[in-house]
């Protein structure tokens, strides 16, 4: 069952094997904990050790002076001379053994570990996907990326212009979604409430649970993260810039204007009184560590006017 609850984790059953689990999680709360434990099993078992740099050579020096140092049986009888050089050639058989499985140690392939701390972080995969992390965002990537598949790990927001490679699509695991594409560009937000994927070119397609939506350039897929529900929507308004550079910079928009712009980034829905719509204000906000309430905050006071919340709507009044 372990092997399936991974499958399950890593998104890799089919739709029968998935609602099969769904209802193993539901009939028990006990097999929700089973589940949590083994997923946390998993993960801790993904994580590297640290590496040591170790040189061959000196190792293969010093296993050979071992053996030449190791004491001999005295050679008393004949049998005991045999016994000897049998000796010997189990210790040099050990000696040999001990330095392939450290070569293959030293060689084996290691999980790359990307981190933007204060600044964003640009790098290129091995397959020359482009991948800029914003602050606070991780990413690993698998041993065998580009091998067979490539595959990756994101927390955090991030812009991905992947390269085509019709054979190997690149698969994004993100906080229990699976993103997949062959060659596109596109921005992951993370939120509270929602998770968004802002598609610039090409196709996307995000699943959970079983559930899966295609997305192309000028739409967006949002997870509810109460529900882990999917929704495609489309995008009204010219955001790239914006997910680019991770902030909102305007002079002189109406307000009108400013609320479509978040209600694209934040998923949200702007309403503003008729003496509030025309109103013009100069600012910068960044969405990246901004929230919805403290930038409608920011412009209630610029503007001299209040503002109320329900549910995922604002409204603005005078």
């Amino acid at each position: 069952m372990e092997h399936k609850l991974i499958a399950f984790y890593e998104q890799t059953l089919n739709a029968s094997e998935q609602k099969e689990v769904e209802q193993w999680l539901e009939t028990d709360p006990a097999h929700k904990k089973i589940y949590e434990d083994t997923v946390t099993i998993w993960e801790s078992s993904k994580k590297q050790l640290p590496y040591t740099l170790y040189n061959k050579e000196k190792a293969w020096e010093k296993l050979q002076q071992q053996l030449n140092d190791a004491p001999s049986i005295p050679p008393q009888k004949k049998a005991g001379k045999v016994i000897s050089g049998w000796w010997k050639l189990s210790v040099a058989a050990a000696s040999v053994a001990a330095v392939l499985l450290l070569f293959i140690f030293i060689n084996r392939p290691k999980t790359l570990q990307f981190t933007a701390q204060q600044e964003p972080l640009k790098f290129t995969l091995d397959d020359h996907s482009l991948i800029t992390l914003f602050p606070g965002a991780d990413l690993l990537v698998a041993a065998d990326f580009n091998k067979n598949a490539r595959t990756v790990t994101l927390k955090g927001n991030a812009r991905f212009d992947i390269a085509k490679d019709p054979a190997r699509p690149f698969v994004i695991h993100n906080n229990g979604m699976k993103v997949e594409v062959l060659g596109t560009s596109f921005t992951i937000q993370q939120r509270k409430d929602f998770q968004t994927v802002f598609v610039h070119s090409g196709k996307v397609k995000a699943s959970i649970q079983g559930e899966s939506v295609i997305a192309v350039a000028r739409q967006k897929i949002v997870r509810n993260n109460k529900t882990n529900q999917l929704q495609l929507k489309n995008i009204t308004t010219d955001i790239d810039d914006i997910l680019k550079t991770q902030s909102i910079k305007v002079k002189d928009i109406r307000i009108d204007s400013l609320a479509r712009l978040l209600e694209d980034l934040y998923n949200i829905k702007v309403e503003q009184a008729a003496t509030v719509t025309g109103k013009k204000i100069t600012s910068t906000y960044f969405i990246g560590s901004e929230t919805p309430e403290q930038i409608i905050e920011n412009i209630a006071l610029t503007i001299n006017a209040s503002w109320t919340k329900k549910d995922n709507q604002y409204i603005i009044t005078k």
